[in-house]
Formats: structure tokens, C-alpha cells, sequence
């Protein structure tokens, strides 16, 4: 039977991920023989092994969700403090950045901002900026993000301290680029459409850029409940969302197995 192209990609994803929960169960049952038998002189392999499996999260999780139709992809909303959602997000990537030499700071303008949205996408994407503001900051340099309310619209703003960026490169020069298929943008504007908003990029004057997302700030009812969503971990498999986003970008010392129970 034929395959056409447009079915080619959901397939080689379920493929994908079945070599990847494969890998997975491998790694998880070989290194607790490898810390008994072997000793920790072999941990920095082991923390190779679970930065690969990370990286591939990172990339099939992306993959999946661009080829998911609107419907499937489209934010699944509760009440949420997107202040919180923030800065719960911050303290935890900032001692992550600081494993890739890398000062991360948060700043804020108001301590709550109750509005309606869908917490894993927002996280995502935040994630996927974030993960762009430490690559381009570099070892020495800095990346924040910070929050504000801007005519009755939320501004969240990750920057950095790099030499810049390039015109945007061609989906071509993407898909060469070492470590990476140049879909964590992809991700991250899709999910900022479908909450009703849009992500900006602007190059500093002297150095450092910074990405500007905005997106509508919809108060809760009177009377409606706010959702508290658990923070950090992947709940369909138990793996941080953080070190999963984060994973290009971090060295193999952040994923020691100490430091993954």
C-alpha cells in the first residue's frame, strides 16, 4: 500500500516513538546495574545516555505536535495565574542555566495576573524561548524573562545577553543546523496563536536580542475556581518538562543520574 507524503510524517513519529520508549526502558533499567557494579567513575556516561534520550523527547515531542490539526493542538483552558505559571517556571530553569554558565533572572511587574489558558502549552513555550535566550547568551552570559501588563494584554519578555542572531535562517539551513530541526519557533508561535496572542523578536542596539510575547489577559467569572496544574513534570510519562525543553542547550553534567531521581 502507498503511503502519500502527508501521512509520512504522524508515521515515522509513532516510529519514532516507539524507539524512543524502547531507549527509555533501557536506560532506566540499566543504570541502577551500572551504579552497583561499575561505581560512580561511570555516571558521566550514563549522563550522556540520558541526555540523548532528553534531546529526543525534545525533538518527537515537537514533530508530534506540529503535525496535530488545530482541533487536537488546540489549548485545553483553565483559570490560571500566569504570574505564578512564571515564576514557578524561572526557579526552576535558573539553576539549570547555571550547569551552561549562564546567569538567569526573573523580574516582575505585578505579583498575580488571573487569566484563562492552558498551562503545559504555555510552559512549552516559555520553555522553547527560554531554551533560545541560553543558547544564544552563551557560558558568561546572562538571559532573564520578565512580566508585565501592557493595555490589557500580558507581556512576557525573554532576553539575553548574546552577540545576536542572524536574519532568520531558511527551513533548509535549519534542518543542517548541529542539534537542532529549528522547531522550538515553530512550537512556540503555534501554541502563542492559539492562546490569542503573538511572539515578537527584536535585536538589541548594541547586543542581545529579546522575544516579546503578548497574549490576552481573559480575568476569570465571579465565582469561577482557580486551577492550581502541577508544575515541572510531563505527566504522561513523569520526565521534566524543563530539562526535556532545556535539554539542546544544557551540558551532560545537568542530567546525572544523582540529580535525575
Amino acid at each position: 500500500m502507498d503511503t502519500n507524503r502527508e501521512d509520512l510524517g504522524p508515521l515515522l513519529v509513532e516510529q519514532f516513538r516507539q524507539q524512543m520508549n524502547n531507549l527509555a526502558a533501557a536506560i532506566q533499567l540499566l543504570t541502577p546495574v551500572v551504579q552497583e557494579k561499575a561505581g560512580a567513575q561511570y555516571d558521566p556516561y550514563l549522563a550522556i545516555l540520558h541526555q540523548s534520550l532528553y534531546r529526543m523527547m525534545r525533538m518527537v515531542g515537537s514533530l508530534e505536535y506540529l503535525q496535530l490539526s488545530p482541533e487536537d493542538a488546540a489549548p485545553r483552558e483553565t483559570t490560571l495565574d500566569l504570574a505564578g505559571l512564571c515564576r514557578e517556571l524561572a526557579r526552576q530553569a535558573a539553576p539549570l542555566a547555571e550547569t551552561a554558565g549562564v546567569r538567569f533572572s526573573w523580574e516582575e511587574e505585578t505579583g498575580s495576573l488571573l487569566t484563562h489558558g492552558d498551562a503545559g502549552q504555555l510552559r512549552r513555550m516559555l520553555l522553547n524561548l527560554v531554551s533560545n535566550a541560553l543558547r544564544a547568551a552563551g557560558e558568561g552570559g546572562q538571559a532573564g524573562m520578565r512580566l508585565a501588563r501592557r493595555d490589557g494584554r500580558a507581556s512576557i519578555t525573554v532576553w539575553d545577553t548574546g552577540a545576536g542572531w542572524e536574519p532568520e535562517p531558511t527551513e533548509e539551513e535549519l534542518l543542517r543546523r548541529p542539534g537542532s530541526l529549528g522547531l522550538g519557533l515553530q512550537v512556540a508561535r503555534r501554541i502563542a496563536a492559539a492562546h490569542g496572542g503573538s511572539i515578537v523578536f527584536q535585536q538589541q542596539e548594541e547586543r542581545g536580542s529579546r522575544a516579546i510575547v503578548t497574549l490576552p489577559i481573559r480575568p476569570p467569572e465571579p465565582g469561577e475556581t482557580l486551577k492550581t496544574p502541577s508544575m515541572g513534570f510531563d505527566g504522561s510519562g513523569g520526565f521534566s518538562d524543563v530539562l526535556v525543553e532545556l535539554s539542546g542547550v544544557l551540558p551532560y553534567r545537568a542530567f546525572l543520574p544523582a540529580d535525575l531521581e
